[in-house]
């Protein structure tokens, strides 16, 4: 992969990866705005205003954008994270003008009616409604609060009555304050030449200007306590157990440690997957992750299962946490996972729109876009004493974190 840079006289970074083999052209807005910057007062703030970029500007209702997208089969999408808000669209090459034309039109000039306002309340709440009765979303959601909650991160069970308080003029004005070209990028990949996609980007966003102000965003740290979680709720079919370890943020550590943590957690992921799914039995779905923001990231093992079940797999994660921490990593192990994370980077790059986001959340959250480039090498230079200090660093019992989710009666 190879991406190009500019930045327009406005101050908007414009990153452009063109593959040509490909019809589809992913484009991406991303905002430097998300659930951590609004503070425990108005948490849900970036998502509220995420739901309300699409409900008409200026010169377009809601109903005109979606007219538009349906006539030349735009995928258009929005997700709002810690630290990010990202406006995503998919489109044929063709059509990629209408498309980026649609998508600055949404990014300058939302019109923030008060009646769409108040309508968009009731999608937000059951879509946070969804997210509290799906058992792996619980245990995504409340995980970064056990291991970070009283460094900045809010539990998650509160997010429906702050919405509440939100006010229109609280929309207004952290759009002001964050939407701005010096902490918004825009990213393009898939089939454009890297001088369509800057033109593209001069064309629509040339004129977006408006004051800067930086956020101020702490360094989140872990609680420095090994923390364990018990949830009960009804009416739920399966159960779900998940252990994690608090690490430092990408823009604290570096890009190095980032695919390095990678390969650590496909190396859990397939000893877990082993041992509780195919020598005993009890889980569908065991898995690693390794989740990274600017400001912490973590690495968290889970399954879900008959709430029956969860001791023991509870027990397994630990013993393979501990063993992991213990033992070496072999060389075919490690061979394994690497050619298993060099194809995972050479599928991902066919799928435009996410390989756009991945250029978009780069540049905002670990400082350059570019870095993307050296994974392929990050992951050619991978070793076992590189993996073995990252263990030595992070797998100590305080930074440890448990939740188990189970069927209450």
């Amino acid at each position: 992969m190879r991406i190009y840079e500019k930045r327009l006289k406005s101050g908007l970074k414009v990153l452009v990866s063109p593959k040509r083999s490909l019809e589809s052209v992913g484009i991406v807005v991303g905002v430097g705005f998300g659930s951590i910057d609004a503070g425990s007062r108005y948490t849900g703030l970036a998502h509220y205003l995420e739901h309300m970029m699409f409900k008409g500007t200026s010169k377009r209702n809601w109903d005109e954008i979606n007219e538009i997208t349906r006539r030349y089969n735009i995928y258009y999408n929005a997700e709002t994270d810690y630290e990010t808000t990202m406006y995503e669209a998919s489109v044929h090459r063709r059509y990629a003008d209408r498309a980026m034309e649609l998508m600055s039109d949404m990014i300058k000039h939302p019109k923030f009616d008060r009646t769409e306002f108040k309508h968009e309340l009731g999608p937000i709440l059951h879509e946070t409604a969804i997210r509290k009765e799906d058992p792996e979303s619980i245990l995504y959601d409340n995980m970064p609060h056990i291991l970070f909650g009283q460094n900045g991160l809010l539990k998650p069970s509160t997010e429906s009555m702050i919405i509440n308080n939100i006010s229109l003029r609280h929309i207004k004005s952290a759009y002001a304050k964050y939407y701005n070209p010096r902490n918004v990028v825009l990213a393009i990949y898939g089939g454009l030449a890297a001088e369509e996609g800057f033109a593209l980007a001069k064309k629509y966003f040339a004129d977006f200007e408006r004051p800067y102000m930086k956020p101020e965003r702490k360094t989140i740290i872990p609680t420095g306590r090994p923390s364990v979680l018990m949830m009960k709720k009804r009416d739920i079919g399966r159960g779900e157990v998940g252990m994690a370890l608090g690490c430092d943020g990408i823009a604290k550590a570096n890009f190095s440690e980032y695919t390095a943590m990678n390969a650590l957690a496909g190396i859990l992921n397939n000893r877990l997957y082993d041992q509780i799914r195919e020598v005993r039995g009890l889980s569908y779905d065991p898995s690693v992750e390794y989740s990274a923001y600017g400001t912490f990231s973590y690495l968290m093992a889970s399954a879900g299962a008959s709430p029956s079940k969860l001791p023991e797999i509870k027990k397994i994660i630990q013993e393979e946490f501990k063993r992991l921490k213990d033992s070496k990593i072999g060389k075919r192990e490690l061979d394994v996972v690497r050619r298993g994370l060099e194809i995972k980077y050479s599928t991902d790059s066919d799928d435009a729109m996410e390989s756009a986001i991945s250029i978009a959340e780069t540049e905002l959250m670990y400082g350059s876009g570019k870095l993307i480039e050296r994974i392929p090498a990050l992951i050619r230079g991978l070793d076992a004493d590189t993996l073995r200090k990252l263990i030595s660093k992070y797998f100590t019992m305080k930074n440890y974190g448990t939740i188990v989710l189970s069927n209450r009666t």
